[in-house]
């Protein structure tokens, strides 16, 4: 089938262009957005739309990517339509928001392609994302480990976004660009191969291909598979969201005997679209809805799990109750500590504590000293005040397990040979205004367990999970 016939014929189907849009087009003057953008204009000319190009320079190569704005003006001269492009700092960016470069350039190009379509009055921004770039984003997204909502398609349309190419094999795109005698720039950084998109389509895709010739086509219906799965899925959550989640001034909750009632699929995004409506853009890992369990199964009636942004989600009895209580942490505030599960997001960890009666946990096979680790300390419940977690300042003393006399933490560390500028990173838990355990270390002589201890409070230290790249489109 002519590729011409075929976007026109898609874009028919699935309603992407309406006689008088206005199509911004992002082209960044390779052979797939310089296509797209050359298919548009013809199909323009019978169905009465107009056609413009945004591009972004994002000074990552130098001489190329001046060249590359260049060339991409000069189509915009060549068939006389509108011109909007940006140049940005895309290394200094993705330092700063501690992104992939890869990560950063997108956020940048779409923040401008959404800037520009909002000023000049765009209701259309075309990207060039055909078939390949599809099968390439499925497999990035699962070696990288992601569920089935991020392994399913990406969108033919969302928002003002649409990608009429979609569904568009790379090998058909190079086949018009040579019919049509199309012009177009190479990207030489789509040659280095420590980029991992480009390690995909450089190795991994050919070998595949070498096992099985119709590898592509393979995925191709996998993802189609996905995405109707996906689509149920996403009609399930709408559907109990719909008649389970309840809201109480700026809190919003669900009974837990309903959420527990949905498969585990579910449940996870069920929370996660209660948490993007709260905090917009944060997507709760798998190892958070792990921890939502955990205090859902707990036999404890009352505790709350610390999420980063603020938000907490807690367990009052059988309602599992969502809130955002600002403002966000800095490093060396005071973090106030609960029963239960607290996300510390400044120092990287989770800290659990837990309360037991001393005949639930004991006899113990060994003596609680021997039970000690850096990640896990015991502490004689009763002697506990208010708890909360800082870090290091200056004249800080405690009394190390073990002895009967106060030290000076600084001299503390210096025993250990901590390193200077490691010191305020680590966290201190404290009783009141006492440290009881510098966290991963020691803990304080004077809350130990004893045998007089009726009640045991645990506290178990883990790390944080660690926010993955997005990998979305």
């Amino acid at each position: 089938m002519d590729l011409l016939y075929k976007i026109e014929k898609v874009i028919k189907e699935h309603r992407l262009i309406n006689e008088g849009d206005n199509v911004l087009v992002g082209v960044s003057g390779g052979i797939d957005s310089v296509v797209l953008l050359h298919i548009l204009l013809k199909i323009s000319e019978k169905k009465g739309f107009n056609v413009a190009i945004a591009h972004v320079n994002h000074q990552l190569r130098g001489g190329e990517s001046d060249r590359d704005e260049t060339f991409v003006k000069g189509l915009a001269d060549r068939w006389h339509i509108p011109f909007y492009s940006g140049r940005f700092d895309v290394q200094a960016y993705s330092r700063e928001k501690n992104l992939s470069i890869q990560h950063g350039a997108r956020d940048i190009r779409y923040a401008f392609f959404n800037e520009t379509a909002q000023r000049y009055g765009y209701n259309r921004i075309a990207i060039a994302h055909n078939l390949d770039d599809q099968i390439e984003t499925f497999l990035l997204r699962l070696i990288k480990g992601s569920g089935l909502r991020g392994l399913s398609s990406i969108p033919m349309a969302r928002d003002r976004i649409i990608r009429p190419l979609l569904y568009t094999y790379r090998s058909e795109i190079e086949g018009y660009a040579e019919k049509n005698s199309i012009p177009h720039v190479e990207d030489s950084s789509n040659e280095k191969t420590y980029y991992e998109r480009n390690y995909i389509r450089k190795n991994i895709i050919p070998l595949m291909e070498g096992l099985n010739p119709a590898f592509k086509e393979k995925v191709y219906l996998l993802l189609n598979d996905i995405t109707e799965i996906d689509r149920v899925f996403h009609e399930r959550v709408s559907s109990f969201l719909e008649e389970n989640l309840f809201s109480d001034k700026d809190d919003m909750w669900v009974a837990i005997d309903s959420f527990m009632t949905q498969d585990s699929e579910t449940r996870y995004r069920v929370l996660s679209e209660i948490i993007n409506s709260m905090e917009q853009g944060f997507i709760p890992l798998r190892q958070h809805m792990q921890l939502v369990d955990k205090i859902i199964h707990s036999r404890r009636p009352n505790l709350t799990l610390s999420l980063p942004g603020g938000l907490k989600i807690k367990k009052i009895y059988n309602k599992l109750v969502f809130t955002k209580k600002p403002p966000s942490m800095r490093f060396d505030d005071v973090i106030d500590i609960h029963d239960g599960i607290n996300i510390l997001e400044p120092f990287g960890l989770v800290l659990e504590v837990e309360t037991y009666l001393k005949k639930e946990i004991m006899p113990f096979t060994k003596p609680i000293e021997a039970r000690l680790s850096e990640n896990i300390a015991f502490f004689d419940r009763d002697r506990i005040g208010r708890l909360s977690v800082r870090c290091f300042l200056e004249g800080d003393r405690f009394m190390p397990l073990g002895m009967d006399d106060m030290v000076k933490v600084k001299d503390f560390f210096i025993s250990r040979k901590i390193p200077l500028d490691s010191r305020r990173k680590i966290p201190f838990l404290l009783s009141d205004n006492d440290i009881i355990w510098i966290i991963g270390h020691r803990i304080d002589n004077r809350f130990k367990v004893t045998e007089d201890t009726e009640n045991i409070m645990k506290v178990t230290a883990s790390a944080l999970p660690s926010k993955r790249d997005d990998l979305s489109e």
